[in-house]
């Protein structure tokens, strides 16, 4: 009645609008300690202030998340940490170097803890021919902790932090230690992860959905490259991305934080690719750009003192971590919480909303979920003063669809979309114009 009613009355000259007084329902907030005041990046999207975040809450009104899509850290290993550990899975160490590894000697092993990828001066002029390509580094990263948090804290416990999926399963597959992440061994975690044989490796009992990728190299995925060894490499990239394609298994990498060409995996066909914008939604000062790029999230852009960083940058990404600046630190309590920026933060976030997407919809393909997170995402902020991204300005710049992907990651269309993946229609919205 009411709306026959609402009809009626707008078609009246004299009525400007009728529409009806409906309820606001608040959206969900989990009650972790650290969510208000420093989890912006899972916050509600409000243009001015945080145009570039994907607007969880509203998104976990639909969905909270099931165990049913595993999720794989492709990364540095874990640290304990109580915010975490009830969601995580047995992983393992695919660094095959003993030193590499900085496991007491040994290369791969049936862990997937993190000892720490601290790469001191002095070690590393020490041995100039072991470390020659590594990148030297006083203090441990513990990246794959901050990742795993991102994506599966224990959420709603009213401590710490929250996470994307509130039932997430995590699989921790370290590929990485003192020196990086070597393609083999990248390739082999990728393979394992995904439930694929590895020679060697006892199977994975928990194969994954979701692969999440915090690495990228700074080479093609040309399997043409008139580069040999590159070429070698992209093939076997090439060959174990469409493995998982044909297993149904999405692969999210980071961009990179070089501020030029997509790195690798990210660059690799079959990959979807994450760039990482401002709290505001423009580029960061270090993301990658390019055409290979599927979307852009929040990655963090902190305050390192430099040229207009008191008025442009945030607080970065706060997420699970460990109080050890090279070894995890054992007294108690040794975890804790820590911010940091770079594209590989900005990727979780793609590889939650599709975990959601997932629990929502346990039939969707891979195909449909690329296809949704796509459709449904939010066109780029426009800063005109900063100008579009280009190869003459590739600091903080205004992304665009052939630099930073389809658009904004927007975690609660990408819900509307698997709830009914072949009647979606996108809402019509206009780019946030920042001045």
């Amino acid at each position: 009645q009411a709306e026959r009613l609402a009809a009626q009355l707008r078609q009246d000259k004299q009525v400007v609008a009728v529409l009806l007084n409906r309820r606001e329902q608040r959206a969900a907030v989990p009650n972790d300690t650290l969510f208000a005041g420093q989890q912006w990046w899972l916050g509600e999207n409000a243009a001015g202030t945080s145009a570039g975040v994907a607007g969880f809450p509203k998104a976990w009104d639909l969905q909270k998340g099931s165990t049913a899509p595993v999720i794989a850290v492709l990364d540095s290993g874990l640290t304990a940490h109580p915010d975490l550990q009830a969601n995580t899975l047995p992983g393992y160490n695919f660094v095959s170097k003993p030193e590499y590894a900085n496991n007491n000697g040994v290369g791969r092993s049936n862990t997937a803890d993190d000892p720490g990828d601290a790469l001191s001066k002095a070690e590393h002029a020490a041995n100039l021919a072991l470390w020659d390509g590594c990148t030297i580094s006083e203090n441990s990263s513990w990246h794959g902790t901050l990742v795993a948090g991102q994506l599966g804290a224990v959420t709603n416990n009213a401590a710490g932090v929250a996470g994307i999926n509130w039932n997430a399963r995590i699989l921790p597959v370290r590929v990485s230690g003192k020196c990086g992440a070597a393609v083999s061994d990248m390739v082999d975690g990728m393979r394992w992860a995904a439930g694929l044989p590895v020679t060697g490796v006892p199977a994975n009992a928990n194969p994954a959905k979701i692969l999440a990728i915090g690495f990228a190299g700074v080479t093609s995925c040309d399997v043409n490259d008139s580069n040999p060894d590159v070429a070698a490499a992209a093939r076997l990239y090439s060959d174990t991305i469409n493995e998982l394609r044909a297993r149904n298994v999405m692969i999210v990498a980071a961009a990179g934080n070089l501020r030029t060409a997509v790195g690798r995996p990210a660059n690799c066909a079959g990959v979807f690719g994450v760039a990482a914008v401002n709290r505001q939604g423009f580029k960061t000062i270090y993301s990658n750009y390019g055409k290979q790029i599927a979307m852009a999230a929040p990655g963090g852009d902190g305050d390192y003192g430099r040229s207009c960083d008191s008025l442009l940058a945030d607080s970065g990404i706060t997420s699970t971590s460990n109080k050890g600046k090279v070894k995890p630190n054992e007294s108690d309590p040794a975890w804790g919480y820590a911010a940091s920026s770079g594209t590989s933060f900005a990727a979780p976030q793609v590889a939650g909303a599709a975990s959601l997407m997932w629990a929502s919809n346990p039939a969707l393909t891979l195909a449909q979920v690329e296809a949704g997170l796509k459709l449904s995402a939010r066109p780029h902020v426009k800063a005109a003063s900063l100008g579009e991204c280009s190869s003459s300005n590739n600091s903080r710049c205004s992304c665009t669809t052939e630099t930073c992907g389809s658009g904004l990651l927007d975690a609660e269309e990408a819900l509307r979309y698997a709830a009914a993946p072949s009647s979606y229609q996108a809402p019509t919205r206009s780019a946030v114009n920042l001045s």
